[in-house]
């Protein structure tokens, strides 16, 4: 379903939410803000014990993601409602500059809401999303669950859905999905893998043999710097500095990436970072392709280079399949002439609040957003 369907009605004034969640709280509106307020390393015990009722073990998680424990974190803040005892509440948020139209916004992109049980109903999820708005200049919203469809779809103004994109590595795997029977699907699988290999030899093109791809162990300003001033003009992204990519990708304890550069006469024109989701369970070994930049001189090229190039490792690694989610048209092209297939799924609603002049709102203007922008890593 198309996230630019009429939204149902809309949430109320901040002033008439915070008066009805302290109510629901037994607090007056006054002591609900005043005690609203981000996370410090003496809330973690009680963070921990919070977070433990949904089954979450992840002391290791809140202080990379939010930096409980380190000085002048940059990147992010955990804000809670406690009283004495316990936690009552909690939302957090990532940093997520915007570049646009040669500026660059401070936003942030919202995660982590829980609530105590007790509470939920009352008006606290549109209350912790009011007020964490009041943070940064936009706010994103990506993604949502059934219980935050219908609140997303209200506070914030629609972007395009993102859309998701994978392509099967196994053919046996695939066909046995589908209800072939097994025997059929293991005859099968080798002959449609060779010609899915042939099909990715036949789309690199000569400006994609123009290119170097190298794996890099960090992220370095210098070239990160070089395909952002590249970026095109028109396209709305979340571009995080050089530390803050370095910090999403190569300190998190739930998911290691690997990044991937291009360059075009020893010029970096793109990059994509990716990391093995490794077999579990009942689940098969993926690639998930996270976040790429690109610079505007011939970008589908560049996009097509690596994509390959994550693809080819992820054969070598067993893979079954690679899948991202993107919001970008022109990138949805190059996924489907690599044999990427599509769908689209109400969780993957994308929505923006904002004064900011930035594109995208209704459906116009132009926009990237990738995995980068969701707090998926790890979880799937």
């Amino acid at each position: 379903m198309d996230s630019r369907v009429p939204r149902s009605a809309p949430v109320p004034a901040f002033e008439t939410t915070t008066r009805l969640f302290a109510r629901a709280l037994g607090w007056s509106p006054q002591r609900l803000l005043e005690t609203f307020r981000p996370a410090t390393a003496d809330d973690l015990p009680a963070l921990l014990d919070f977070r433990r009722r949904r089954g979450w073990d992840d002391a290791a998680y809140l202080r990379w993601r939010y930096g409980l424990t380190t000085v002048g974190h940059p990147f992010g803040q955990l804000w809670l409602l406690r009283d004495e005892s316990k936690v009552l509440a909690t939302i957090g948020s990532e940093v997520q500059p915007i570049r646009h139209a040669g500026h660059l916004y401070d936003g942030q992109y919202l995660m982590d809401v829980q609530l105590e049980p007790a509470l939920e109903g009352a008006g606290g999820g549109a209350w912790l999303n009011q007020a964490m708005c009041e943070q940064a200049s936009a706010t994103l919203a990506i993604g949502a669950n059934g219980n935050s469809l219908g609140l997303v779809r209200r506070l914030f103004a629609p972007l395009p859905n993102r859309t998701y994109h994978v392509l099967p590595l196994d053919a046996a795997v695939l066909l046995r999905q589908r209800g072939t029977p097994v025997a059929l699907a293991a005859l099968a699988g080798p002959f449609v893998n060779a010609g899915w290999r042939l099909r990715e030899r036949l789309a690199k093109d000569a400006g994609m043999r123009a290119l170097a791809i190298e794996e890099a162990t960090g992220v370095a300003p210098e070239w990160l710097e070089a395909v952002h001033a590249a970026l095109p003009p028109s396209l709305a992204c979340v571009a995080p500095s050089a530390g803050h990519l370095d910090w999403r990708l190569f300190r998190n304890p739930r998911a290691a990436y690997r990044l991937f550069t291009a360059a075009r006469g020893g010029r970096c024109v793109g990059y994509l970072a990716a990391r093995h989701v490794p077999a579990e369970g009942g689940r098969l070994a993926a690639m998930h392709v996270i976040d790429w930049k690109l610079a505007d001189e011939d970008a589908s090229a560049t996009l097509s280079a690596l994509l390959l190039h994550a693809i080819a490792q992820a054969r070598l690694l067993g893979c079954s399949k690679v899948f991202t989610t993107a919001l970008d048209t022109s990138a949805a092209l190059v996924l489907a002439r690599l044999g990427f297939m599509s769908r689209q799924a109400e969780a993957l609603v994308a929505g923006v609040q904002t004064p900011l002049p930035l594109p995208g709102v209704g459906g116009v203007g132009r926009w990237q957003i990738t995995d980068l922008s969701f707090d998926n890593d790890g979880c799937f």
